[in-house]
């Protein structure tokens, strides 16, 4: 590896804001580690990383595995390179249901996914940003932390906690360098938005933003991109939400 390039893991970059995460850090000069649940988009999306010119490797992995996590994270360092950027990407869709219907699976689920995928990966990746007390890391939230939301009780939940724990790991990491901010995209066209919302749902969600569009993936690739540079060095503990001005 170069020594002027930095390695930057992002998780859930098979498609969507993961994807375009991957390779806006790719063109900024970082190599990709790609991780998803499925190997297909993981692979795929490390190719369009080397097409770019940058270095990349795929991984399949649960984040809710906690030891598969680590082994991940063990096998990077010790044949892609030390770890510089950690971008917790990976999730899963909101529940989407009246609170009197919200089952125990659907809490686990979100809670194990976003929250615990997010904390203990960040566990097994901050010993080495200690070791060279250097590190980004940008967690992935959602408007929804932000603004009220009906009928997303765990989802809600998970990525409130999720601003929460960044909040008090960009205190606890501060004395090693590393700054530990968040995203909270708005409205953001992804594959996963179109399954959901019908177009005609999404033109109506579009009059609710100020800017009158949903974002696309790249924008907020290039917000967390941001966080994970070096112009964002006093920076922490912060949340930036791209939301076309919606939480206004």
């Amino acid at each position: 590896m170069s020594p002027s390039r930095r390695v930057a893991l992002v998780t859930g970059s098979g498609r969507g804001i993961g994807r375009a995460t991957a390779l806006v850090l790719a063109r900024r000069g970082y190599d990709v580690v790609v991780h998803d649940l499925l190997a297909a988009g993981a692979e795929e999306t490390a190719g369009f990383v080397r097409e770019i010119g940058a270095r990349a490797v795929s991984y399949v992995a649960d984040v809710t595995d906690r030891e598969a996590m680590k082994k991940v994270v063990a096998s990077v360092e010790a044949d892609f390179g030390p770890i510089s950027v950690l971008v917790n990407n990976a999730g899963t869709s909101s529940d989407r249901c009246p609170l009197e219907d919200v089952t125990p699976e659907m809490f686990r689920r979100s809670i194990d996914t976003h929250v615990g995928g997010t904390l203990f990966l960040t566990q097994a990746v901050i010993p080495g940003m200690k070791e060279r007390r250097y590190g980004r890391i940008v967690n992935l939230s959602s408007i929804q932390a932000l603004v009220g939301w009906a009928n997303s009780a765990t989802y809600n939940a998970a990525k409130g906690a999720i601003i929460a724990m960044s909040k008090g790991w960009a205190k606890e990491f501060a004395p090693w360098k590393i700054c530990v901010n968040v995203v909270a995209p708005g409205h953001t066209e992804t594959e996963m938005t179109i399954k959901n919302d019908s177009a005609e749902l999404r033109a109506e969600k579009a009059k609710t933003i100020p800017l009158g569009r949903y974002a696309q993936a790249s924008e907020m690739g290039e917000a967390i991109a941001f966080l994970a540079s070096e112009e964002a060095s006093f920076i922490t503990g912060q949340v930036l939400s791209p939301d076309g001005g919606f939480g206004a």
